[in-house]
């Protein structure tokens, strides 16, 4: 039952007005009461913060706007929670709750760097940006074809033992590649002169880097004005940044080792390694077709082997002995055990062999080189003598054979001869042809879909902004955002090969691997992301515009650990691994 006030009977009700004038008096209070108590929320808030004294006025304004929406929003009163997943709190879901966490941790997170590498790019000392054409031949100054490659002073694509140019005098100029030092010997023999004109090298203008492209402002050469970023060679100064930068074999050249050259002041290696801080292998896209499609397999010899350097530390040799002596047919081209006249092009050659002795000249984990990938070129299945992790390296697990000892040689030789005369098998090791490689060869030779000397400069950024993140304006940065029952995570990504980050959030009711993975495809896909690989890959194997991720990891892992050996061990590792890491950076690689 309600009470109707009526105005014409204001005062003739006088009388009953009393009561309830009172109890008007006192609920106005309260409502004035209800009102005023935000504010006074508000204010103990400022009191706080002015007391700690650790945020400044950008902030306090930010925190005081925050705390505002909180104490303010329905979501704190203390109505029961509705059924389901979801639970909604006097009208506000946690959904709309996490979206005001994401808005708010976006603008409190957003520290400007003091560099900005467009304007003042990474600079490199010891390379040049002039692009030469030029010659690469081994030790024993062999001058056939498949040795030729082109050379980019200071960003070799390819690399052996010496460097061979043509100076303005016309004559030959060997150059040691790992000292950077220029030898004149003796005048090269004629019958070496006469074998230059069968060498053909990529022009000026192929063989040129577009430094444009890379993903930070990348400068190498000399500058007197400016202090360089890195330097290539040994360090000269305590504070200068040295790198090392070799593709050859640390059991030739003992200070291409990890360790060795740490020891000896490097703070960056670039090998053939993927444990070292810069990757440079031999394997591209650009460089190798390796998805050439097929030709008959024509010659009567089994196999085919191009050795030249008959002095190496291994047992290849010995292997190609043994393969004889177990009557495998070989076709000889190089220098040792010749019996094939040596002056034809390496790859057209090997297209007419089943197989392909791809025998390297040391052992060594990662070194995989020009001639393991000719033979995946040639589509004639390699025969490994060489890294015991060559299997990372094929395009699927049975496109190779590998000779891991001498007594292996036995066996091979007799899969050798089984795969010959049985046509299905074969074609069974060369269905990558047809099918397109595993995902893991994809991820591996997609990384050198940006240059090794653009990498490099996104490697000397990254630690530069690492290094300022250590500065007290970026560690006041909240990093995660807690309201009611729901704390919002602040992550950052990006694709391997790029540098900017992208934000994700992830909510503390769903801190799992398998929310990390739908978070950073839905960040790439609302920003139709395009795979930096893309334009390298062969049109082939490109795929459509889906996005697929193949590893995610934490920015700072060698591409050793991130394509083989990283994983997080379950949600649980992966949970702890946010809670000690605020603003937790990854990286993420598409196939």
């Amino acid at each position: 039952m309600g009470i109707t006030i009526r105005p014409s009977s204001i005062h003739d009700d006088s009388h009953n007005s009393s009561g309830a004038s009172s109890s008007c008096n006192t609920n106005a209070t309260k409502k004035r009461w209800s009102n005023l108590m935000p504010f006074f929320v508000v204010l103990v808030v400022l009191a706080e913060i002015a007391f700690l004294g650790r945020l400044d006025i950008a902030k306090n304004a930010a925190l005081l706007a925050d705390s505002f929406y909180q104490f303010t929003s329905p979501s704190w009163s203390s109505l029961p929670a509705a059924a389901g997943d979801e639970v909604v709190l006097s009208g506000v879901d946690r959904r709309s709750e996490a979206d005001g966490c994401e808005k708010w941790l976006e603008r409190e997170d957003s520290v400007e760097y003091s560099r900005d590498f467009e304007k003042e790019p990474i600079l490199v000392n010891g390379g040049d940006q002039r692009a030469t054409s030029g010659l690469l031949v081994p030790i024993q100054a062999s001058t056939r074809k498949e040795t030729c490659y082109c050379h980019c002073h200071g960003h070799s694509w390819d690399s052996t033992r010496l460097t061979v140019v043509l100076d303005l005098d016309e004559t030959l100029v060997c150059a040691y590649e790992t000292s950077n030092r220029l030898y004149r010997p003796s005048t090269i023999s004629t019958e070496y002169r006469e074998h230059v004109k069968d060498l053909s090298c990529l022009s000026q203008d192929l063989c040129r880097t577009d430094w444009k492209s890379c993903a930070v402002g990348c400068k190498f050469g000399f500058n007197s004005d400016k202090k360089a970023d890195a330097t290539f060679g040994s360090p000269q100064l305590p504070e200068t940044v040295g790198v090392l930068r070799s593709m050859e074999s640390a059991q030739y050249y003992a200070e291409n080792s990890m360790d060795l050259a740490r020891r000896r002041g490097y703070s960056i290696v670039m090998t053939t390694s993927l444990s070292s801080d810069v990757p440079a292998g031999y394997f591209s896209w650009a460089e190798y077709d390796i998805m050439a499609p097929l030709e008959p397999k024509t010659e009567k010899a089994l196999a085919a082997a191009f050795i030249s350097n008959c002095g190496a530390r291994n047992f290849r040799l010995q292997a190609l002995e043994a393969l004889e002596k177990a009557d495998i047919k070989i076709d000889s081209y190089g220098n040792c055990h010749r019996n094939r006249d040596g002056r034809v092009e390496k790859v057209q050659a090997l297209k007419r062999y089943k197989f392909s002795l791809a025998f390297e000249n040391s052992n060594e984990e990662d070194y995989v080189t020009e001639k393991f990938l000719q033979s995946l070129v040639a589509g004639s299945v390699p025969v490994v003598v060489g890294a015991p992790n060559i299997q990372d390296f094929a395009p699927s697990p049975d496109s190779l054979l590998h000779i891991r000892e001498l007594k292996d040689v036995e066996s091979i030789a007799k899969t050798m001869k089984y795969l010959a005369g049985n046509d299905e098998a074969y074609n069974q090791t060369l269905r990558w042809k047809f099918e397109g490689p595993s995902d893991s060869f994809k991820a591996l030779v997609d990384m050198a879909a940006v240059h090794s000397s653009c990498r490099l400069c996104i490697y000397l950024a990254t630690k530069i902004r690492e290094k300022e993140e250590k500065r007290p304006v970026f560690l006041k940065r909240p990093c995660k955002c807690t309201r009611s029952l729901e704390t919002v995570y602040h992550l950052y990504v990006r694709e391997r090969g790029r540098f900017e980050m992208e934000s994700i959030f992830l909510r503390s009711s769903k801190l799992t691997l398998e929310a990390l993975e739908l978070a950073v495809l839905s960040k790439f896909e609302s920003l139709k992301h395009v795979p930096i690989w893309k334009p390298e890959r062969p049109e082939s194997i490109r795929g459509g515009d889906k996005l697929k991720i193949y590893r995610i990891y934490p920015v700072g892992k060698t591409q050793k650990e991130a394509l083989y050996t990283f994983r997080f061990e379950g949600d649980a590792n992966f949970s702890s691994h946010i809670e000690t890491n605020p603003c937790a950076k990854f990286e993420v690689i598409f196939v």
